[in-house]
């Protein structure tokens, strides 16, 4: 059995964690769902009966005591080395990136999100919100997490070209105001995007007037003209 401690606090990690769970060669040592709790047991683990800690829509650095006591994996949502670093599905969004990858890596305290990939699988970033994103951030997880136990530890990592890559930083919520004079400068596509991204659980997209007065967006849905031929 693979003895896997898993890491996350967000909807769509629970819901990875649910089904990869039920996988037939992974045994799970432990679950946390926040830094405090992780701090607290961690320190209570034996990384003897621990194969690798896996952590999945996690938002906080991982210290060096612990990647050197540990293998520790994480999912990025992103075809890394492209887009490492804050907020990976907001800039591809905004960069017009329609087909990503889910990226398994190795965890390092050295550099962020620029450790080995173990593996890699296919993620859409189609959707009018981010429910839907992260229904197949979800989908694609799973499926990379599945293929992964099936041969661990028969698979051995590949460092990253960090080089060839790129780096962001999470976006700030004042970055989510558009500006009046958008709406005539940016095609249709572009706005839907920079809404759509913007969907819960981020701050939404709003515009602003003189006075402070905000109209927010919280849906945007986006129709395709289709040329038909009689």
């Amino acid at each position: 059995m693979i003895k896997v401690i898993l890491c996350g606090y967000r909807d769509w990690a629970f819901e990875t964690f649910n089904t990869i769970s039920k996988h037939p060669r992974i045994k799970i040592v432990e679950k946390i769902s926040s830094k405090e709790e992780f701090d607290k047991k961690i320190s209570q683990l034996d990384p003897k009966e621990v194969d690798f800690i896996l952590f999945v829509g996690w938002s906080w650095i991982i210290n060096k005591e612990v990647t050197d006591r540990y293998i520790c994996l994480g999912i990025h949502p992103s075809d890394l080395p492209n887009f490492r670093g804050g907020s990976p599905i907001q800039h591809q969004i905004l960069q017009g990136v329609k087909k990503s990858k889910v990226s398994l890596m190795t965890l390092s305290s050295e550099k962020l999100d620029g450790g080995d990939i173990w593996l890699k699988t296919d993620l859409l970033l189609s959707g009018d919100s981010m429910e839907d994103i992260f229904r197949n951030l979800t989908e694609s997880s799973i499926n990379c997490l599945n293929k992964f136990l099936d041969i661990y530890p028969n698979i051995r990592p590949l460092p990253q070209k960090i080089s060839e890559g790129s780096y962001f930083v999470r976006r700030k919520p004042e970055e989510s105001k558009m500006k009046i004079e958008d709406f005539s400068t940016k095609s249709l596509e572009e706005i839907y995007d920079f809404i759509r991204s913007l969907t819960d659980p981020y701050p939404n997209a709003y515009i602003e007037d003189e006075l402070g007065n905000r109209l927010i967006f919280k849906k945007v849905k986006y129709v395709q003209k289709v040329n038909r031929i009689e």
